[in-house]
């Protein structure tokens, strides 16, 4: 996915960063070399901001999810590539299986290519990546950059500002923190946010997302994905079909371009759901508090474009 001169114009960049943009990136750029070229100049407030603005921009779209983890699995790389003494048995760069990998001070990088990893680390700005199976990542510091591209990866942050990303399959992925931003590409994605302002987006099937923070964004463009939001003001978008999204929070916005199997809304919520009549696609509207749509309760869309409770 491509960031232009103009597109960084137009989301009102900074007169440093669009200066450091237009030095770099003459031509546009990559979002993955981007962000990849903020990180290594130290520019983490910037890359934060591009980040933040690809999300707002870009949540429902399946191929910024895919680019998001294509940054995040190239940060894998660079980071599982790094050069280790010869004398350093253990440490931030671990190529064997069953590594044990701790780090408590500020902007450590620390990769491991090998299966069953266990990562830790407490200090802020950390970036972490594993390309193994069956890792286990978990970080505490703020602004951390988490990326995991083997299959069934525990994820978990704590930290505020978190970026994490995992493109296999079966990974769980949970974060605490405020303003965090996940992407996962890969199928049957666990995701869990408890945080405000968390950005969520998930592009594989049979994905399972959970936010109970307010003011959450949450993408999804695989099929049979099911989410759910209990925090206020919600936005949730999906375009795969056999959707079932449970938005029980206050003032939630849904908007679906994929089929909904099944609904519910919370108090003053509103759903924007497609059905077909026979002929063509149409969309059905909900509004909590209007025509008989009652809040917490099970709908499902019918041929006629109504909302119906379900069982």
């Amino acid at each position: 996915m491509q960031i232009t001169k103009e597109q960084v114009k137009a989301w009102h960049a900074c007169t440093d960063g669009y200066r450091w943009f237009l030095e770099k990136f003459p031509q546009g750029g990559a979002y993955a070399a981007v962000h990849q070229a903020l990180t290594e100049d130290k520019r983490f407030d910037d890359a934060r901001w591009l980040v933040s603005q690809m999300y707002r921009t870009h949540l429902n779209n399946a191929e910024f999810i895919k680019a998001e983890t294509a940054a995040t699995d190239k940060m894998v790389t660079d980071l599982t590539s790094m050069e280790q003494p010869a004398d350093q048995v253990e440490g931030e760069n671990s190529s064997g299986n069953y590594a044990r990998i701790g780090s408590s001070g500020n902007y450590a990088q620390i990769g491991s290519s090998g299966d069953d990893a266990r990562i830790g680390s407490s200090g802020n700005y950390a970036q972490i990546g594993s390309s193994g199976d069956d890792a286990r990542i978990g970080s505490s510091g703020d602004d951390a950059q988490i990326g995991s591209s083997g299959n069934y990866a525990q994820i978990g942050s704590s930290g505020d500002d978190a970026q994490i990303g995992s493109s296999g399959d079966d990974a769980q992925i949970g974060s605490s923190g405020n303003y965090a931003q996940i992407g996962s590409s890969g199928n049957y994605a666990q995701i869990g946010s408890s945080g405000n302002y968390a950005q969520i987006g998930s592009s594989g099937n049979y994905a399972q997302i959970g936010s109970s923070g307010n003011y959450a964004q949450i993408g999804s463009s695989g099929d049979d994905a099911q989410i759910g939001s209990s925090g206020d003001d919600a936005q949730i978008g999906s375009s795969g079909d056999d959707a079932q999204i449970d938005a029980t929070g206050k003032n939630a916005v849904v908007a679906a371009a994929g089929s909904v199997h099944r609904i519910v809304l919370g108090e003053g919520a509103c759903a924007v759901i497609p059905y077909h009549d026979g002929t063509r696609t149409r969309f059905a509207v909900a509004y909590v508090g209007e025509n008989d749509i009652k809040a917490n309760t099970p709908y499902t869309v019918n041929e006629n474009g109504e909302f119906v409770e379900a069982d």
